[in-house]
């Protein structure tokens, strides 16, 4: 055996050791010199021919194999025990040997606390995380379609729910999570309404009635004069109560408004009348009223329209916020997907403000769960200003948010298309199945470079195999997650044995369903 070549996070090996003769990608590999130990972990495995010719006698000399090993430096070994860091190196004159089960159980053997996640895949050993680490800094959840990120999710929200103080709550866009038992579902659009003044007038105006400041200067100059004469004490970036009704009807009178010159007419029909000219927003507001009066008409957005009073602001807050119930759901599956993206700002934006009010003595941690998070928190790239707000909201939570007790838990199956402010806040990883390269890419540049190596073979992962990379695991190995007790509902439809079940489509009915709606 020969140590070819080492650096600060890679060792590659050239050896014909039976012992390597089986080798596979992710086995663990002990590296030592005798004072100083590596443990490494299989990235790639080579073949090289050593021989194989015919000789002056003409028989054939028997080749030995070679193999090249290279392998990702994951952490050392010091008194038996595995630790992360590397202190120092071995020499190049080293010995090499494949880690067994046994060995490996007696290097993990102080890692046995936390949570368990699952099993490592390879030995048959609990996987445990652990909970300070893995929810003090803000973690991240990426993966295929159907590769079992909402399975993951849900065992890390049942192993948390057992705690009486978890303070959890999952912007759930497909309602995945609604029918846990350990959950308060909080599904807007039926039994929880978000009236339209709980967005604040700014995040009305732009996210909801889709009118640009930059480029609607009348309009939002009419919206200001109703919003303060409806509200008075009101401000723009806070949810103020204020009547939508009466707003549209006095834009209505705005639009058709004419004011009196303090001049009268001498002759003509008119005689003994007041001169009027057109107001300053005579006949401006038309698009702005249509478009408030099609919401207020629309039944599915019914529930923006709800006459609560500015206590349901108190109200809905507790709700979310009481950790009475340690995870919160925020089921947005009932209402359109243009309101929920919104609906997501508007409460992160209010749990973060809360959470600033507390000190330290009072505080309450919470983690915010982001299902499907490349939707409403994307990459910087052509986003509109009140998206770009929204976005903000989350990239200062990312920045700061550790310092007033809440953090990130992002899920999504296109990390590439995810914040990279956020994503690079992020301190630990968990990686399902990844087959896009640039989705890989992403997260191999979040990561050193010896763990990021590892994230190509997710390729080959099956469903509920995960890689978890950062502070709360101990070492980087593929972990098959533990069913909860309690599974999600999953959105994976079964075609094949749909059609082969043969039902018929009750189409009048959808029909019916969908021009009502």
């Amino acid at each position: 055996m020969k140590l070819i070549k080492i650096t600060s996070d890679n060792v590659q090996i050239r050896t014909d050791s039976e012992e390597f003769r089986d080798i596979r990608i992710n086995d663990l590999v002990s590296v030592s010199d005798g004072e100083t130990e590596l443990v490494t972990v299989v990235v790639s495995v080579s073949d090289i021919d050593a021989g194989g010719a015919l000789g002056e006698e003409d028989y054939i000399f028997e080749g030995v194999s070679m193999k090249n090993v290279e392998c990702s430096i994951v952490g050392s070994v010091r008194d038996g025990i595995f630790i992360k860091a590397v202190g120092r190196y071995p020499t190049m004159d080293v010995t090499a040997e494949i880690i067994s089960g046994e060995r490996f159980r007696k290097m993990l053997s102080s890692y046995e606390s936390g949570f368990l996640i699952g099993e490592y895949a390879a030995y048959g050993y609990p996987a445990f995380l652990d909970g300070d680490k893995f929810f003090q800094r803000h973690a991240c959840i990426v993966g295929n379609t159907g590769s079992g990120k909402s399975e993951t999710v849900a065992r890390i929200l049942e192993q948390a729910s057992k705690l009486p103080g978890t303070n959890i709550i999952v912007f759930d866009i497909h309602g995945e999570y609604s029918g846990l038992s350990y959950v308060r579902n909080i599904r807007i659009g039926e039994g929880f309404g978000f009236p339209i003044w709980m967005f604040g007038f700014s995040d009305m105006v732009s996210d909801i009635l889709k009118v640009r400041e930059e480029t609607a200067s009348v309009v939002m100059s009419a919206l200001r004069k109703c919003y303060y004469s409806l509200c008075p004490g009101g401000k723009e970036n806070k949810p103020e109560y204020f009547n939508f009704d009466a707003m549209v009807g006095m834009l209505e009178r705005m639009n058709i408004e004419e004011v009196p010159t303090g001049e009268i007419y001498k002759t003509g029909d008119k005689a003994g009348t007041a001169k009027t000219v057109k107001g300053d927003f005579y006949g401006k507001l038309s698009g702005v009223i249509n478009t408030m009066k099609d919401k207020s008409n629309d039944k599915r957005y019914s529930f923006l329209f709800c006459e609560e009073p500015q206590d349901y602001l108190w109200e809905f807050l507790r709700i979310v916020l009481d950790n009475d119930k340690p995870v919160k759901n925020i089921d947005l599956s009932g209402i359109p997907h243009d309101i929920a993206i919104p609906v997501i700002g508007t409460v992160a934006k209010l749990v973060y403000g809360i959470q600033r009010m507390y000190d330290m003595d009072s505080l309450v941690p919470v983690t915010l769960v982001c299902d499907e998070a490349h939707v409403y928190i994307p990459a910087d790239f052509q986003l509109s200003a009140s998206q770009k707000r929204m976005v903000g909201i989350f990239e200062e939570i990312a920045k700061e948010g550790r310092k007033f007790g809440i953090t990130l838990f992002p899920a999504s199956q296109r990390p590439s298309e995810l914040n990279k402010t956020i994503m690079a806040q992020c301190g630990n990883f968990i990686v399902s199945k990844l087959n896009n390269e640039n989705d890989k890419a992403m997260i191999k540049g979040m990561l050193p470079d010896g763990d990021a190596s590892m994230v190509d073979s997710t390729s080959t992962f099956r469903p509920g195999e995960v890689l978890i990379i950062g502070d709360s695991v101990p070492i980087p190995l593929k972990i098959q997650v533990t069913l909860a007790k309690e599974r999600p509902q999953s959105r994976t439809i079964g075609f094949w044995k749909l059609w082969e079940h043969g039902g018929r489509t009750e189409l009048d009915e959808r029909i019916k369903e969908y021009m009502d709606a």
